[in-house]
């Protein structure tokens, strides 16, 4: 169980000779464990920085960030890491996979400390996934839909807590995207998994438990 809770979350970035941009201010926000949620909104609003600060990714320029009542911003880098490492599963829009490390390689990358113990069960997340007869494959040998079916399965090495997914079907076709929408919500629901998903999509956005609308104002 890992319920995030989010106060007064507000972040500033600097900038040189000009004010510091505001991309949030004052959010507030509460996520049961479990609950699926999709996070919609324009351009620019801060979707993306806010997954990122409740990730555990970036610090906030003030306010808390609760994962299970502890305030994980008063505490250092490393507990951060340790944080994200055991508990939290990243998908991106970019693949970001390793281009000089073969498919199976990727997705240990998270947990190269214990590849070899965790190396039935990569090879479990690629036949979830579909691609366990593609696990020597190099990134640039595999279509979109496959590199970020990989990118999916390294974000699971892990057995996340709570995923978080920044428009994981942006750069796909929509085959494809499907593919990548079934995986995401169906590994959720076995795993009893938090998910927070970014999406313009409205299709996608209307499969969540619950939908949270960014806005400018």
């Amino acid at each position: 169980m890992m319920n995030i809770k989010a106060e007064n979350l507000s972040k500033n970035y600097k900038k040189k000779n000009s004010p510091d941009v505001e991309v949030l201010k004052n959010i507030q926000i509460e996520i049961p464990s479990g609950l699926k949620i999709a996070l919609t909104g324009p351009s620019g609003v801060g979707k993306s920085t806010l997954i990122h600060i409740l990730g555990l990714m970036d610090r906030p320029t003030s306010g808390k960030v609760y994962i299970d009542d502890i305030d994980c911003f008063s505490e250092n880098d490393k507990y951060l890491c340790d944080m994200r490492k055991k508990n939290i599963g990243f998908v991106f829009q970019f693949h970001y996979l390793m281009p000089d490390f073969n498919v199976l390689e990727n997705i240990l990358i998270p947990v190269w400390d214990d590849k070899n113990a965790k190396f039935e069960q990569a090879q479990d997340i690629l036949k979830k996934v579909g691609l366990l007869n593609r696990q020597n494959h190099f990134p640039n040998e595999l279509s979109g839909g496959e590199q970020q079916r990989a990118a999916l399965a390294r974000a699971l090495i892990n057995d996340p807590k709570i995923i978080f997914a920044d428009e994981p079907t942006g750069n796909l076709d929509r085959t494809a995207g499907l593919e990548i929408e079934k995986l995401l919500f169906t590994n959720a629901q076995e795993a009893g998994s938090t998910l927070i998903l970014v999406t313009h999509n409205e299709y996608l956005a209307a499969k969540a438990d619950k939908i949270i609308k960014m806005t400018n104002d």
